[in-house]
């Protein structure tokens, strides 16, 4: 039997398992659905009663166009930015202009990866820097559409009988409802900007790539500028929600903006009835009517780029039950209508700035619903509330052969780079090292994502090496860094 604190996960576990019995193919592997807290569309992707493709391309390409790293036990996306940091559509380019065949080229494998390399650089148009994105339908946004809507309603209870649970499981820290008390206050930054932000990381790693020395770039000179403007992405900013993928660390499952939110029933009577319709929308990589991407390059496994190390772009996915996925549709949803008999507590989240319930953007306030106990809370307007994406390879899919072998020990990322609290293997490795060296200031065993405890312990090291005052802060120096000895690829 559900209980009064299982009701929001009940109701979760109806909306996945419909959402997955829609749009996602029992058995085929090829697709994997996320389910993220919702954004609203935004009013100018209709103009005039037309839906504008600059805007739309512009819309995906800082918001939708980067692998997401999916649990695939539960359609959890986990909060965690590539090694480079760059679009999907960025990372397409780079190896459509520099792959290379690892065969001969005057063999059959070396001619058939030169072959796919030569079509896809064509394809690209005369603008690799700014490859168009797009969905379909293409009016999909207009109030006369295309779009095929699909009806979800229904009445979760507290007495109901416990049905057996689909798998995937749906994720708890999301299933809640929750106000969101700040976030309309954080400017979100301009489209422009997060645009721009991608072009200069590109142009970092291309320059890197064509002369063959990608793999000597500090993190810092790729991947800050990707956190900083992961703050600030809407979508991104969202995900803090969400579980990390390593529950064994210390963290805070639940959004650390949300001020107020109901951890138990949300509802006197323990019922909820909940109505929304939902559709799915594909993206399209295409530009005057060409496509250019062309998925059989990403998969081949025959071929590297110049001076890079396998998985540089896309790593191999960090554990079981986990991948890289692109984005293939968005899943949207509109009329929003939740009704129920509210608590207090449930009634104070709901009148907050940005009340949210699962992954449905709520607008503040409740109606009344005949009963004068019971009111409905809408949704806010159309919303993206899932993504459908496919497992990517690590890409590229092979070590340079003509690069060096990997130094011994790590080399020195900059100072920089730690201020960033950085989530890295380096990290985890370093603060390995320091505890053999009696340096540890950790409470509990070190992991990739730096904190204070890794700083504590660094100047511990610092110490332990003679230096003092500002010289022994805990951020990593030069000196410091290689007396340190971090192994490499550990």
């Amino acid at each position: 039997m559900t209980t009064s604190e299982d009701l929001p996960v009940a109701l979760g576990q109806q909306v996945l398992d419909r959402l997955l019995r829609t749009y996602v193919t029992a058995g085929a592997g090829q697709f994997a659905l996320a389910v993220l807290p919702g954004q609203a569309v935004d009013d100018d992707m209709v103009q005039n009663g037309v839906v504008n493709p600059l805007v739309v391309s512009e819309w995906l390409r800082t918001d939708y166009d980067f692998p997401l790293l999916l649990r695939l036990s539960d359609c959890t996306p986990i909060p965690a930015a590539l090694g480079t940091g760059i679009s999907a559509s960025s990372i397409y380019s780079l190896i459509a202009q520099y792959g290379r065949p690892a065969a001969a080229p005057d063999t059959d494998s070396g001619v058939r990866v030169r072959d796919l390399f030569n079509r896809a650089k064509q394809d690209l148009g005369p603008n690799p820097a700014a490859l168009p994105l797009g969905l379909e339908p293409d009016d999909w946004a207009a109030p006369s559409g295309a779009v095929h809507w699909q009806t979800f309603d229904t009445t979760v209870t507290a007495s109901a009988p416990a049905e057996a649970a689909p798998l995937p499981d749906v994720n708890p820290a999301l299933w809640r409802l929750r106000s969101e008390h700040g976030t309309q206050d954080v400017p979100d930054t301009p489209r422009s900007t997060l645009l721009r932000l991608d072009a200069d990381r590109t142009d970092v790693l291309r320059t890197a790539v064509a002369e063959g020395k990608a793999d000597m770039l500090a993190p810092s000179e790729v991947v800050s500028a990707r956190e900083h403007a992961a703050l600030t992405r809407p979508a991104a900013r969202l995900l803090t929600c969400l579980r990390p993928i390593d529950t064994t660390e210390p963290h805070d499952a639940a959004d650390p903006t949300a001020e107020a939110s109901v951890t138990g029933t949300p509802t006197d009577d323990g019922s909820l009835h909940v109505h929304f319709a939902h559709s799915l929308v594909r993206m399209v990589r295409r530009h005057a009517g060409i496509p250019w991407w062309h998925p059989e390059m990403i998969a081949e496994p025959s071929w590297y780029l110049p001076g890079m190390r396998r998985g540089q772009l896309v790593p191999a996915p960090p554990e079981d039950g986990t991948a890289h996925c692109l984005p293939q549709a968005l899943l949207l949803v509109r009329d929003v209508r939740i009704t129920g008999n509210w608590t207090d507590q449930a009634q104070a989240a709901l009148g907050g700035a940005a009340p949210a319930f699962g992954p449905f953007l709520l607008r503040s306030g409740a109606v009344p619903s005949g009963d004068a106990r019971t009111t409905t809370v809408l949704g806010l307007g159309t919303q993206v509330i899932g993504i459908l994406g496919t497992p990517m390879p690590a890409l590229p899919p092979m070590d340079d052969p003509g690069r060096p072998p990997p130094p011994a020990y790590v080399p020195f990322p900059g100072a920089a780079w730690f201020k960033t609290a950085p989530k890295s293997p380096v990290v985890h490795a370093m603060g390995r090292r320091l505890v053999e060296e009696n340096c540890s200031a950790y409470r509990e065993a070190p992991g990739p994502q730096w904190t204070q405890a890794d700083r504590d312990s660094f100047a511990k090291w610092q110490r332990k090496l003679g230096y003092r005052g500002t010289d022994a802060d805990g951020i990593p120096g030069p000196a410091s860094w290689k007396a340190l000895r971090v192994p490499s690829g550990a």
